[in-house]
């Protein structure tokens, strides 16, 4: 079988690698779409609250009041919810581009950070918000979280620049000689 010259893969590989980006990129989407963004905390008149919110759900865990449970976002909610989750979907794209060797892994981790980071960062400066309340807001980087495990765990090699071939021309002094004759001038110049 004919080996790729690329740190050390083989062409046998590369239908396990495209596993790997559908297997990836299934899991990022599930994440990107479904998973928890924030935990909120609040302890009104000591019944302590708990909300969970995911982009199109919410999660609501209160003793005294009657809208406990599970409910999806009402639709107008969930229209402003939409940029942020087209976000969330752009490291879906580039982990599936990076594992079929389109991209770049520092591209991959810019896009993970720009997909979940503003729900991060919006959780972190609410958290630093409300210190010494009885409010908290937890996030949940769920994404990133997991764009970072699975790229720093199951790399691919970086694709080569398509303007560069795959061997640099030597120069006319590296050069090997090609025939025999040319070997031994060579050989005869040297001594």
């Amino acid at each position: 079988m004919v080996k790729v010259e690329e740190e050390s893969i083989t062409e046998s590989q590369i239908p396990d690698m495209h596993k790997k980006s559908l297997i990836f990129t299934a899991i990022m989407l599930l994440l990107g779409i479904f998973a928890p963004i924030l935990i909120s905390v609040f302890n009104y008149s000591w019944q302590p609250t708990v909300i969970i919110q995911g982009l199109l759900w919410i999660y609501q865990q209160s003793p005294g009041w009657y809208s406990n449970g599970f409910s999806i976002i009402d639709p107008y909610i969930m229209m402003s919810m939409f940029p942020f989750l087209l976000l969330r979907i752009v490291p879906v794209l580039q982990i599936y581009r990076y594992y079929n060797g389109k991209t770049t892994r520092n591209r991959v981790f810019i896009t993970a950070v720009l997909g979940d980071g503003y729900t991060t960062f919006s959780g972190i400066f609410l958290l630093f918000l409300t210190i010494g309340s009885d409010t908290y807001h937890i996030p949940l980087p769920f994404q990133i979280i997991f764009a970072f495990f699975i790229l720093l765990t199951f790399r691919f090699p970086e694709p080569t620049a398509p303007w560069k071939g795959k061997e640099e021309p030597k120069s006319w002094w590296e050069k090997e000689p090609d025939s025999q004759q040319e070997k031994k001038e060579a050989e005869d110049e040297l001594w």
